[in-house]
């Protein structure tokens, strides 16, 4: 990963950090909640993802709906 991120010195002063260029749709900015609620929100906006990160996303959905429905504070 060495070398990624040197554009953003080159052309912003050092001044941006990486991580304030991860962009999340509108609906998940600011959302209070757990895991699977923001990522029911953020499925909203599942069309326009890369298939494989779509996929993962709903894997995980899956998966914590089953735990939270195991597991969860209303068992």
């Amino acid at each position: 990963m060495f070398g990624v991120y040197d554009n953003i010195g080159i052309l912003g002063d050092f001044k941006a950090h990486p991580k304030d260029l991860i962009v999340w749709p509108v609906c998940v900015k600011g959302f209070r909640g757990n895991e699977l609620q923001c990522l029911t929100r953020k499925k909203i906006v599942g069309n326009r993802m890369m298939t494989q990160d779509k996929h993962d996303m709903e894997k995980r959905i899956r998966f914590l709906y089953r735990h939270f429905n195991r597991f969860g504070k209303h068992r």
